[in-house]
């Protein structure tokens, strides 16, 4: 699998440190005899054992970061006599449920636990669950009727706990790939080679200058989707047919664990921070076999991260340039020149943002005093319940 960087060498650096320890792992499934499956809501979820003991290997774990798990009332604990496969949690980000929340679901493939019941946790009270969650465990051929939306603490027959088959960015498992792989066998694909995937149609977080730059893309062949106009199966279709997939680094690019493998992943980078999400994504390539390109496109005037909310841009800078040179793409002059148009739109959002939000700096600030102040609060429960509130006090995600 060969790896493409088009980026100044200190991004190139700061991936190189973040990707160099991450590995595949073997996972495993463990049974607990008359298991409890815990919803304590917003101050605790988990798995624990007849004697009441937290299953480790149940926390929901992001780099070296789990859940805190609740105390809860020992008696009168609801019984479902059924075994059951505890799979994660109902979580509103599409993105993060793929990854986070899919991980375990694995056990589908083994026909030992086929029939057996699906569970995830409603901890945050989600309603209407989407109907992505249901789709997802159906294609692996769990009937929707075995699936169960937990909204209250329930010990079961048995309860199975898969082990983690991904953690962003540190590992992945070749369980985690076939998973992704077996819901793709049940989709017709469809007969794109190349597909760019847009973030142009979206509500919030437009990506400024894209449009541009997808133009570029279109002219060389590629198919141009937006994710969030199409069915959950009909964007598998597009991924399982594809042999190239790009896109601005987000959510939709994820979905490349549906392709076959020997495929490109091409993701342009749409921030200045160095801090993005190109490891995850390179080990997601990684779990599917892929090759991966990373360009950095971003002309943006003020930095921003990753996740941040504050408007950000694309054009055709150096590093696309290049990679337009290396990849043999058509480009005229017209379409190497500055897209003013998409700067004044981008100039125009940042005074907006400026305008609810405060500075830059005033933002960063912000942070900073939710962070300190929670250090004061008791208990993860109370200042996780902190953050929230100080948060929407000072208008910041």
């Amino acid at each position: 699998m060969s790896l493409k960087i088009y980026a100044d060498k200190k991004w190139q650096k700061w991936f190189d440190k973040q990707t160099r320890n991450q590995y595949m792992r073997d996972v495993y499934i463990n049974q607990y005899h008359n298991g409890i499956i815990v919803n304590e809501g917003l101050r605790g979820f988990g798995v624990f054992d007849e004697n009441f003991k937290f299953v480790k290997s149940a926390a929901q774990v992001r780099k070296n970061n789990g859940n805190f798990y609740p105390k809860f009332n020992h008696n009168d604990i609801p019984y479902v006599d059924a075994d059951a496969v505890f799979v994660g949690n109902v979580y509103p980000q599409f993105g993060h449920f793929l990854l986070e929340h899919m991980n375990r679901a694995y056990a589908a493939l083994d026909k030992k636990y086929k029939n057996m019941k699906y569970v995830l946790i409603n901890n945050k009270s989600i309603q209407p669950v989407p109907e992505y969650m249901f789709t997802f465990l159906e294609l692996l051929g769990v009937p929707r009727d075995n699936i169960i939306i937990l909204e209250k603490t329930t010990r079961f027959r048995n309860v199975y706990v898969p082990d983690q088959g991904f953690n962003l960015p540190v590992f992945s498992s070749k369980k985690f790939g076939e998973t992704f792989q077996k819901m793709a066998e049940s989709v017709k694909p469809k007969k794109f080679d190349k597909i760019y995937v847009s973030r142009a149609k979206l509500q919030s977080r437009k990506t400024y200058g894209e449009e541009k730059v997808q133009k570029i893309f279109e002219k060389n062949g590629f198919k141009i989707i937006y994710p969030e106009t199409l069915s959950l199966r009909e964007q598998i279709a597009y991924m399982r047919g594809a042999h190239v997939l790009a896109g601005c680094a987000g959510t939709a690019l994820h979905m490349s664990l549906f392709m076959k493998p020997g495929g490109t992943v091409i993701q342009i980078k749409r921030n200045t921070v160095f801090d993005d999400n190109a490891p995850t994504q390179y080990l997601l390539n990684q779990t599917g076999n892929l090759d991966s390109v990373f360009i950095n496109s971003s002309v943006e005037t003020v930095r921003t991260g990753h996740g941040f909310s504050r408007p950000q841009i694309i054009g055709v800078n150096d590093n696309m340039i290049r990679f337009f040179d290396d990849f043999g793409f058509k480009t005229t002059k017209k379409d190497l020149e500055r897209d003013d148009a998409a700067f004044a739109e981008y100039e125009n959002a940042l005074v907006e943002y400026k305008a609810l939000h405060g500075t830059n700096f005033m933002e960063k600030v912000k942070h900073k005093i939710v962070r300190i102040s929670a250090c004061f609060i008791p208990g993860r429960y109370n200042r996780s319940v902190w953050r929230r509130w100080l948060k929407g006090k000072f208008g910041i995600c």
